[in-house]
């Protein structure tokens, strides 16, 4: 297993369009074109660029054998749409874009991988179908963390767990805070022990713990070691583990985690990518081990893993991961529903890839291509223990309790969390 890249990373950042600034539209038909350095200019019609996509989309796509999206029907329905486009010279320019976008769209609306970004570079133009469902449902808990108050920080911005769950800790309990990765995206994490018990409590709200635990601040380094330090405290009755708002980051935290919970591999599901052009040529089901860190023991006490609607990618796996483990019982919310992973498309026969090749030339220092879009897109699918995927689903909790803001923050300035309530009444004290 390799990298995997979060979902909060897929916001759209116009930065990545600049390269792209140079597109024009041809005076009659429909088309793109661009020029490169040299002069040379190739035009490419929409029905080449809708060609390429869903050709590649039949390459890429690691989940056609659970998305119940019709590719053959899509491309039934949207060829001669995408055609139309080329043929009518009454249709405006910015008809065009509004109208390829919202192809597009609906092409992938319905896509199963919750990690699946499409852009449209030179209209500035992306979607991410996963979470457009997810905002489309009245169901779904939106993260507190855009709309809970918060706890003073440089930018005002943690996570409400971070200022909520601090106050059931005793005065011994470890609060590292790294400020320098971004100024709106801190990582922190919290370790010590709920009140009055010896339940240890550990939550972070990043898969970022190997690298900030050697190159981030010297508070969040403490909070680690004090945390991993605690895991062979004899007085120790049970533990939880907080990734509730966690949108993932390194796969390799897996081992670094959960890795110190055991003493010998853990088999906790299955990956497998593409090896072959057809849309259904899959690599055989691998297994997905995480292995021990070298003088760690079998953590042998309970535990309850807390993770919500806003937990995914690696943190997903990690909430997975330690459901495997003999006593460990999930409390919280279905989680995000992308576990797929993302990982460069050159490891593997599957994954992001660009589409609609405007022009190749020659600059004056190298070669250059330029494309009409680009899909990101998870190379590896995952399958858990129990046979199912999970992609586009979520990880169902045993305990599934529900928050809403004000179970959290209640009247006269008093504090609550249900679902950490439950977990404390699922532990030894």
């Amino acid at each position: 297993m390799s990298r995997l890249i979060s979902r909060n990373n897929y916001r759209l950042s116009i930065s990545i369009f600049i390269f792209l600034s140079g597109f024009v539209l041809a005076s009659c038909h429909k088309e793109v074109t661009s020029t490169d350095q040299t002069g040379s200019a190739r035009t490419i019609s929409y029905t080449q660029i809708f060609e390429d996509f869903w050709s590649n989309m039949n390459k890429n796509y690691v989940f056609w054998e659970q998305d119940t999206t019709n590719w053959n029907k899509m491309h039934d329905t949207y060829a001669p749409l995408f055609a139309e486009l080329d043929k009518d010279s009454t249709i405006s320019y910015d008809s065009v874009n509004t109208l390829s976008n919202s192809y597009f769209q609906n092409m992938v609306s319905g896509l199963t991988d919750s990690h699946y970004f499409l852009a449209i570079y030179y209209t500035l133009y992306g979607v991410n179908p996963a979470q457009a469902r997810k905002l489309n449902n009245p169901l779904f808990i939106e993260n507190l963390f855009e709309t809970a108050p918060y706890s003073p920080s440089v930018d005002g911005k943690f996570h409400y767990t971070n200022y909520v769950d601090s106050l059931y800790l005793d005065d011994n309990k470890m609060i590292g805070i790294d400020t320098s990765i971004t100024v709106t995206d801190n990582f922190y994490t919290v370790a010590g022990y709920i009140q009055n018990t010896r339940i240890l409590y550990f939550a972070f709200n990043k898969c970022q713990l190997i690298t900030q635990y050697e190159q981030g601040d010297p508070t969040v380094k403490a909070t680690l070691s004090y945390f991993f330090k605690q895991l062979s405290n004899p007085a120790l009755t049970g533990l939880i583990i907080d990734v509730r708002g966690n949108s993932g980051g390194s796969v390799n935290d897996l081992n670094f985690l959960v890795g110190s919970l055991i003493s010998s591999p853990l088999h906790f599901g299955y990956s497998r990518s593409k090896n072959g052009a057809g849309r259904l040529d899959y690599t055989p089901w691998a297994n997905a081990i995480i292995n021990p860190r070298p003088g760690f023991s079998d953590f042998t006490k309970p535990i309850v893993v807390l993770a919500d609607g806003e937990t995914s990618s690696e943190a997903e796996l990690t909430t997975m991961a330690l459901k495997s483990l003999p006593k460990t019982t999930f409390v919280g919310d279905t989680t995000w529903g992308a576990n797929g992973q993302l990982i460069q498309n050159v490891d593997y026969n599957a994954g992001s890839f660009n589409f609609g090749n405007i022009v190749t030339g020659v600059s004056q220092s190298s070669s250059t291509t330029f494309y009409f879009g680009y899909a990101s897109a998870s190379s590896v699918a995952f399958k858990y223990l129990d046979g199912n995927v999970y992609e586009g689903k979520g990880f169902p909790p045993d305990y599934d309790i529900k928050v809403k803001l004000n179970q959290v923050f209640l009247p006269g300035n008093t504090i609550d969390d249900p679902q950490l309530d439950k977990a404390i009444s699922l532990l030894p004290k």
